[in-house]
């Protein structure tokens, strides 16, 4: 297969000569489909003798009707309740043991023991949420800033490097990157095992529309479109709330594969060029949840030794990656040294974006989508990083000390060392954050944002050291969850 000259049309000439292959390989046909139940797999040979059992003492019971047959029944049954309690546990545990590192397989282990139900599919509530998905991000943009902020310092500019291309790949790393992808999107033509499996003849097309990416600065479009998928943010949620959705967003396998090529060689350039913040973790070689973590906990009990009360303010932002300005980002990246054909190739992956919920066999129409990166996609969080880099200068102008994972922030500070001037930072340091995240068009929810007061003195902190332009003091508490864990 000889792909054209313009990666849109190789990428759809790619997908449909895959989708020759498989319809010639491996036609469509239709199953028959088994009626029985499909046994639980923690139901044993001796759940099996069990349930039998019981079901002769029943029908013993209903014949005679005597105490005796109805206590023997009752008997046999609580025993075979107890037995499916310890089959069940003694499967859990091991499939957790057997899974520790595996955290695909340990959130369908929680899934399955949440009972989390399917949301029942129809064509009325897959239009609702498509229209409630997009609603929701375009009215936070629609009503933050449209003016960019001006950013507190450029970035690391000093050095000689620019990052102008990307770097053409061969078929081992195509073939390399395809294999460490486990997941892709309904509209693929063939699931993601079949392109591991067939990697070897995939592979030297994909690249050849790779690279032909890279050099026309181009992404192609027909990769753009995401299918969402809605879960239920907790079991037995109300179905009729839509704000108790998440939207899951699946991309394209060919997509997540250019993708990852270029988050590599991104990810590469900034951390040589020392370009995003220290205080930054997330998604970063070294900057894991346990490092912030570490910072956080290291920096609040340096100052309780001092004998200080400590403040963690934990900043809740709304929707974060899905309204970052392109504009804005674009600049950023530019002052990164990202320029030329890979700032353009950047430009082009993030433009003209459409998405469509899916509930299986229902589609909505495609929305299209006018800011944020990409959910879903292994390059976005690192784009999301350079956009919020300048957020960390901005909090050490007002001596706010600040750590970062993504979209989760944390400011930290002492109440008692200096309360005057504590009070006047925060005050200025916060005003100073909110007016930078609505011109970078990020929603601060002081609704939902907490402090968590780690107090020597118990009356350190009070409503005044909320700025009253941000609107109402946030709720203050003796533990709050941070990164999933409780302090």
């Amino acid at each position: 297969m000889n792909p054209p000259s313009d990666p849109d049309s190789a990428a759809i000439n790619l997908q449909q000569w895959i989708l020759n292959c498989v319809n010639t390989l491996a036609p469509l046909e239709r199953p028959t489909v088994n009626q029985e139940k499909k046994k639980a797999a923690w139901f044993t040979d001796e759940l099996i003798t069990s349930k039998r059992t019981c079901q002769k003492l029943k029908k013993k019971w209903l014949l005679e009707r005597t105490p005796d047959s109805l206590a023997t029944h009752k008997e046999a049954t609580c025993k075979h309740h107890q037995l499916i309690r310890l089959a069940k546990r003694s499967h859990f545990t091991e499939r957790l043991n057997n899974n520790a590192h595996d955290s695909k397989e340990l959130f369908c282990i929680v899934k399955e023991l949440s009972n989390v139900n399917d949301v029942p599919p129809s064509q009325k509530l897959c239009d609702a949420l498509s229209t409630f998905f997009y609603q929701k991000i375009a009215t936070i943009h629609d009503s933050l800033n449209t003016t960019p902020p001006p950013d507190p310092t450029p970035y690391n500019s000093s050095h000689a490097d620019r990052l102008t291309t990307w770097t053409h790949v061969d078929d081992a790393e195509t073939r390399k990157t395809m294999n460490s992808i486990h997941s892709g999107s309904p509209s693929d033509p063939c699931p993601h095992h079949v392109y591991n499996k067939a990697d070897s003849t995939i592979a030297p097309q994909l690249r050849k529309i790779i690279n032909l990416s890279f050099d026309t600065a181009t992404f192609p479009d027909s990769w753009k479109h995401a299918d969402i998928q809605a879960l239920l943010k907790k079991p037995k949620a109300d179905l009729n709330d839509l704000k108790n959705f998440r939207p899951i967003s699946l991309l394209p396998f060919p997509a997540k594969v250019i993708e990852k090529i270029v988050n590599a060689q991104l990810t590469h350039y900034l951390e040589d060029n020392s370009t995003l913040d220290p205080s930054q973790s997330g998604f970063r070689r070294n900057h894991s949840t346990e490092t912030a973590l570490l910072a956080a906990t290291d920096d609040i009990r340096q100052q309780m030794d001092n004998g200080e009360t400590s403040a963690l303010i934990l900043l809740d932002l709304s929707a974060a990656s899905d309204t970052v300005c392109h504009r804005t980002l674009l600049t950023r990246l530019h002052k990164a040294g990202i320029q030329d054909k890979a700032l353009n190739w950047i430009s082009s992956f993030l433009s003209g974006r459409s998405q469509r919920v899916r509930l299986s066999p229902f589609r909505s129409e495609a929305t299209n989508l006018i800011c944020g990166v990409p959910q879903g996609s292994s390059l976005s969080p690192t784009l999301f990083n350079v956009y919020m880099a300048p957020l960390a200068q901005l909090a050490r102008q007002h001596n706010l000390s600040i750590l970062s994972y993504a979209d989760d922030t944390q400011l930290i500070l002492s109440l008692t060392k200096d309360p005057h001037t504590a009070k006047a930072n925060l005050h200025e340091g916060l005003k100073s954050i909110a007016e930078w995240m609505r011109n970078s068009r990020l929603k601060l929810n002081s609704d939902k944002t907490e402090v968590l007061i780690l107090e020597r003195s118990p009356s350190a902190w009070d409503d005044s050291w909320w700025p009253t332009a941000l609107g109402p003091p946030p709720t203050t508490a003796n533990h709050a969850r941070n990164l999933g864990f409780i302090l």
